[in-house]
């Protein structure tokens, strides 16, 4: 049994030393079989891939990594293309994504709100991107309303806390002044 094991470690290693010395013939033979042979070539990838899904997903995965490495700018321009070329689809994906709403859902609660910050009335329009943002509950999830990047930010701020935020409001309302002087 041993024998028959060292003559196949031997072939391989006699195979290996072939491939090594004549790597350049084999990848022009490889090249001018996959040229003539085109479907043929094709239709065993196909049957590969297919017997293989897991290891041609984490392949294709490794590809798209390695290319992102070596052709950043590249990446950068053609992410700008798309988003350009895609921004409902993109707005739409992070709706769902973050707050499970759809894009017709975001329009009518914009419209339930006359396209308006649901606290101070500002119009989405007056807005820097021209949109409200959606408020929601960090702890449940829970989509409140639409409001303005100031309100939202403000919210947060606050830690969504009403006790804080009945503070601030005491605080302001004490150290607030007529906006016009008072008769004599």
């Amino acid at each position: 049994m041993e024998d028959v094991d060292e003559k196949k470690q031997r072939r391989l290693e006699s195979q290996k030393r072939y491939r090594e010395k004549n790597r350049e013939l084999l990848n022009e033979k490889n090249r001018q079989y996959r040229a003539e042979n085109k479907e043929k070539v094709e239709e065993g990838r196909k049957r590969w891939i297919e017997a293989n899904p897991e290891k041609e997903a984490k392949r294709q995965q490794e590809r798209g990594v390695r290319y992102r490495q070596r052709n950043p700018e590249k990446v950068k321009i053609s992410q700008k293309l798309w988003y350009d070329a895609n921004k409902d689809k993109k707005r739409g994906n992070t709706l769902k994504r973050k707050y499970n709403l759809t894009l017709d859902d975001y329009e009518k609660m914009l419209q339930e709100q006359n396209g308006s910050c649901a606290i101070c009335f500002v119009k989405a329009e007056e807005e820097i991107n021209k949109i409200l943002v959606v408020d929601h509950n960090h702890l449940t999830g829970e989509v409140r309303a639409l409001l303005c990047n100031k309100c939202n930010t403000a919210i947060g701020l606050l830690r969504e806390d009403l006790e804080i935020m009945q503070r601030a409001s005491e605080y302001l309302k004490k150290f607030s002044k007529p906006l016009t002087p008072e008769p004599s």
